[in-house]
């Protein structure tokens, strides 16, 4: 069935039921009858008001692997987030982010400026991942831009209060070569996880073998935030980073594991918390973790080289350095695998279920009895 208006036929299928439409500034509604009469109506009146959706300036992009270990970083969220708008990552930064930082303090000749104006040379490495105050003002940024709520734990914002950053990030951007390799064949998103940021990972966890921070074809290393910065490709020559290794695997000591496994942990809690973990609370968590070890000692004098040492920094830490945070690569996550719990039933119990948890852990692994 057809319908003519101002000389134009409009096919319309004999199962329609009904379509809105919008010609000559007038709303049409068409339906069709039970004797197959297709019936013109010039406007239409709708009862209640209709609500539209706050539209976001920019796409709302959704991050890849929120509460897992391989999270996606800020860095790479702001450089697919400027492949989606087909832009330069300058471009998306300068003329979008920038403004939405830095407020009435914007030119508009920031637009031909280098991402540097906006992150300085320490901003524009794999800190920027971190708990710096220039990561706190990009996320704000990207989540007024995009109505994306959360972006928070693309960082490690979450854990400014108790986790200690100074030398827990490195200096230069690394990448997983075999990782690229297998996404781009799986054609799946190339991103750079959270992970990769912390200058204790050296491997990629997922395919066992090293990461690398230099690239294949130039030699050159990489910065977080670049003007061209392009995922998976190098800055300078433009060349892709993936490839495929066979004798890439490496042999992994239980030390690295460890840290590896604390540190993704950690990076997959941070959304399940109700707030962000306060340093008075783990404070008292470590007290009552000092308490099981030093029970386990009186009981088994034996155990005191697996456990003197890090009891006596949990003493220093408690009676020293109770308002500062807290080394998580030397002090918290050996105390996680020594007391046999994990990085997040560290920070996600309460102190009662902690308890319980380390009296059972204890007692099975030193064999001890009340």
């Amino acid at each position: 069935m057809g319908i003519k208006i101002n000389g134009f036929i409009f096919s319309i299928p004999v199962y329609l039921i009904s379509v809105d439409t919008l010609f000559n500034n007038q709303f049409l509604l068409l339906y069709m009858t039970d004797q197959n009469v297709l019936q013109i109506y010039d406007r239409i009146i709708i009862s209640q008001s209709l609500e539209i959706p706050p539209r976001s300036r920019l796409y709302s992009l959704k991050p890849i692997g929120v509460g897992t270990p391989y999270t996606e970083s800020i860095s790479s969220y702001v450089s697919r987030l400027a492949q989606e708008h087909c832009l330069p990552l300058k471009k998306l930064i300068m003329g979008e982010i920038a403004p939405a930082i830095v407020g009435d303090q914007y030119q508009p000749e920031m637009l031909s400026k280098n991402v540097s104006i906006l992150f300085a040379n320490s901003d524009a490495k794999p800190a920027i991942n971190g708990m710096r105050d220039m990561t706190r003002s990009l996320v704000n940024a990207l989540q007024q831009l995009t109505l994306c709520q959360n972006l928070q734990y693309l960082s490690c914002l979450t854990w400014k209060e108790v986790i200690k950053e100074r030398g827990l990030f490195r200096q230069e951007k690394v990448w997983c070569p075999m990782c690229f390799e297998q996404w781009r064949q799986e054609n799946k998103p190339i991103y750079e996880p959270l992970l990769w940021s912390f200058k204790d990972v050296t491997y990629c966890p997922q395919l066992h073998c090293k990461l690398v921070d230099r690239c294949p074809h130039c030699d050159s290393q990489q910065k977080a935030i670049a003007n061209n910065s392009r995922l998976g490709y190098c800055d300078h020559c433009k060349q892709w980073l993936g490839y495929v290794d066979s004798d890439a695997e490496i042999k992994i000591n239980e030390k690295e594991r460890q840290i590896i496994t604390g540190i993704g942990e950690l990076i997959a809690t941070a959304p399940l918390l109700n707030s962000p973990p306060t340093l008075p609370d783990l404070i008292q968590k470590l007290q009552l973790i000092q308490f099981s070890f030093e029970r386990s000692l009186r009981q088994d004098l034996t155990k005191f080289i697996t456990l003197g040492k890090i009891l006596e920094q949990l003493k220093i830490t408690i009676t020293q350095h109770k308002s500062k945070p807290l080394n998580l690569i030397n002090l918290l996550i050996p105390v996680c695998n020594l007391a046999k719990i994990s990085i997040s039933q560290l920070f996600k119990e309460d102190v009662s279920t902690l308890g319980s948890i380390l009296n059972i852990n204890l007692t099975q692994q030193y064999d001890l009895r009340r």
